[in-house]
């Protein structure tokens, strides 16, 4: 059964909102998240002229942050879980226009009958450093194959004082650690216990091959995740809000161009006549037809 896998960031790429930022806005009531992302920064203690000689990885802001969101929510006596994402913050993030629409409809491609005939199915997968359990309740149920984010475990550490719940970090995604998602997608880890990330897996038992991957992220973030998935045959998209300032887009455009980042980079246009829809419709029809060629045929 051959997949096609899109790999999709989260913010910036399917929202133009930063779902980590209204998070903290609403948990904390405090509408400046620039202020909260300062102070994630300077706890990183690896800017400016203290930042010893010889230290050359710096620190991650995934953990940073999500342990400061936590002692924020705690205060608050918020548990960062399903039921609150759901009532409050789900509704505060919008996608880009038809974004639900348009997932639908490339999925929808597995219907026609020669991708049944080949029995090719297509997969959206989310692979993001926002976090899992809001990111999956926004789209419908059975649209996203898996949700890859950051996640909390919430526990009460205060018998006598239940309100005061712990939402304590249990896995954290950050720019690198996003390529991590893409060997799981490929070799299947995440639908089947028996295989780890550093299992090792032939090519053609692969869940999906690397060529049948396209990952579609919006900037610097993505760099490794996009770099991993064309340097190992499959193909990589930048998209960039269409609403953003010329100097924005034309900055963003001129790095990638010149890094050669990406097959593809277009504004993050959701709909059926986009540049974005027919690439996305011409790779699909492009591995279908891969398959076909080599497929036994009867004499």
């Amino acid at each position: 059964m051959p997949n096609i896998a899109l790999l999709w960031d989260f913010d910036g790429t399917l929202t133009p909102s930063d779902s980590t930022s209204k998070t903290f806005e609403i948990v904390s009531g405090n509408s400046r998240a620039d202020e909260f992302w300062s102070y994630v920064k300077g706890l990183r203690g690896d800017q400016g002229e203290d930042r010893p000689e010889w230290e050359h990885i710096l620190a991650s802001d995934a953990p940073i942050w999500m342990y400061a969101l936590s002692r924020v929510a705690h205060r608050k006596g918020i548990p960062l879980n399903d039921e609150f994402f759901e009532k409050f913050v789900v509704p505060e993030i919008a996608l880009f226009p038809g974004a639900i629409d348009f997932l639908k409809k490339v999925k929808s491609f597995e219907d026609r009958e020669d991708f049944k005939e080949l029995d090719i199915h297509i997969h959206h997968f989310i692979v993001s450093a926002g976090l899992k359990e809001l990111i999956e309740q926004i789209f419908p149920v059975g649209l996203i194959t898996w949700t890859f984010g950051c996640r909390y475990t919430v526990i009460v550490t205060d018998e006598e004082d239940k309100s005061a719940p712990e939402s304590v970090p249990v896995f954290c995604i950050d720019e690198t650690m996003k390529t991590r998602p893409i060997f799981e997608i490929s070799k299947g880890a995440f639908c089947n216990k028996d295989v780890k990330v550093n299992t090792r897996v032939s090519k053609e038992d692969l869940w999906v091959p690397f060529e049948n991957m396209i990952y579609i992220g919006d900037g610097p973030t993505d760099i490794p995740s996009l770099s991993l998935t064309r340097s190992q045959g499959g193909m990589g998209v930048v998209v960039y809000n269409p609403s953003s300032s010329k100097e924005k887009v034309e900055s963003r455009v001129k790095e990638m161009r010149l890094d050669a980042r990406a097959d593809l980079i277009t504004p993050a246009d959701f709909s059926q006549d986009s540049e974005l829809f027919d690439f996305l419709y011409q790779r699909c029809i492009q591995i279908k037809q891969r398959y076909d060629a080599t497929r036994p045929r009867n004499n």
